[in-house]
């Protein structure tokens, strides 16, 4: 069991942040967008370690995003009563340290979520100071640290995955670090499954059909990317069941993969005259294949 699936009642949490909803974190279902919630990720991480770290402390300190996950539970629209995060850490290793999320409207749990962060120097992966160290232990949440599944090699080879999309770098989508900020980067995710969506149902206006965004998607940052820079986004079909398909994704820089990300969601979706309609037979072409 992930920190993802063990759902906890906001007062589980140390820390409960109140986050209102812009219309602008909105999709064209009316809902708030994947990437939002990782961006609502951010901001209360980043609100965290400004009090808890200290300023001082926090300047000093290159904390870089080595992994996020979010997993929608129920429809998130705009709500009157605003939304609550929840944050607490499930893990504090040699260098890195993981958080746990919780979205909360009232005290309905609507979406969780994790991510690990971290600390770097010029070297590389750096030991976390002790201050730090001693600070993350008051954020301790119950509950089981992640454990990262051994990752297929082939999700790292550019031709196993049979659908591409080029994207090139924006300077509005570079954080203080100069690199591409890792919610652009998990929008760039969610265009690459737009993108497959639209081409199979013949790009229609609009987009694809409400519906086919993923309620799961976990994204993994190996490697800066840079601006300005061309990148090719490739998206392939792990699995398809009765009802649900998983993709897997990757970005290279040439031949050489620099992120990854997987995505679980529904072939199954209503169109504008309520008829449900079947993706499942048109994806089965987009399957990775064997290399």
């Amino acid at each position: 069991m992930t920190s993802t699936q063990l759902r906890l009642e906001p007062s589980s949490y140390p820390v409960l942040i109140e986050h209102a909803a812009r219309y602008s974190d909105l999709d064209p279902s009316r809902r708030i967008g994947r990437d939002a919630l990782v961006r609502w990720f951010e901001d209360a991480r980043v609100a965290v370690e400004r009090d808890v770290f200290g300023a001082a402390l926090g300047a000093r300190m290159r904390l870089l995003l080595a992994s996020v996950r979010v997993d929608v539970i129920a429809p998130l629209r705009i709500s009157t009563t605003g939304y609550r995060i929840g944050l607490g850490v499930t893990h504090i290793g040699t260098s890195s340290f993981a958080y746990s999320y919780g979205v909360f409207v009232g005290d309905e749990c609507v979406a969780t979520g994790e991510s690990v962060s971290v600390h770097a120097d010029a070297g590389g992966p750096a030991p976390l100071p002790e201050a730090v160290r001693t600070a993350l232990v008051d954020l301790r949440v119950a509950g089981p640290a992640s454990v990262r599944a051994e990752r297929d090699p082939v999700r790292l080879v550019r031709e196993a995955y049979p659908f591409r999309l080029d994207v090139r770098t924006r300077f509005g989508d570079l954080d203080t670090n100069r690199h591409v900020n890792n919610v652009a980067l998990a929008g760039w995710y969610l265009d690459g499954l737009a993108e497959l969506h639209t081409d199979v149902l013949g790009y229609p206006t609009g987009g694809p059909l409400d519906g086919l965004s993923p309620s799961t998607l976990q994204v993994e940052y190996l490697a800066e990317v840079r601006y300005p820079g061309i990148y090719q986004l490739r998206v392939g079909v792990l699995d398809l069941d009765e009802t649900t398909v998983r993709y897997a994704c990757g970005l290279f820089d040439g031949p050489r993969c620099i992120g990854l990300a997987d995505a679980v969601g529904t072939h199954q979706v209503l169109d504008e005259d309520g008829v449900v309609g079947d993706l499942g037979v048109l994806l089965e072409p987009f399957r990775m294949r064997a290399v």
